[in-house]
């Protein structure tokens, strides 16, 4: 899994709308809103369209 730092993602209400979009686009992830960070498993590509995904709903994904 690549582990992507999410810094502005701060509330169950953040962890709620990337859920809702990773599960739209059929990501396998996990969120980790203690330590600000998602993880996501795939390639390069999954990973791409995951960061994209993040950007889309206003958040800086960093890995």
């Amino acid at each position: 899994m690549t582990e992507i730092k999410v810094n502005d993602m701060h509330c169950e209400n953040c962890v709620k709308r990337i859920s809702g979009l990773f599960d739209e686009e059929g990501f396998t992830y996990k969120i980790d809103l203690e330590n600000k960070r998602v993880f996501v498993d795939g390639d390069d590509k999954i990973i791409k369209k995951a960061l994209e995904a993040l950007d889309d709903l206003g958040f800086d994904g960093v890995i």
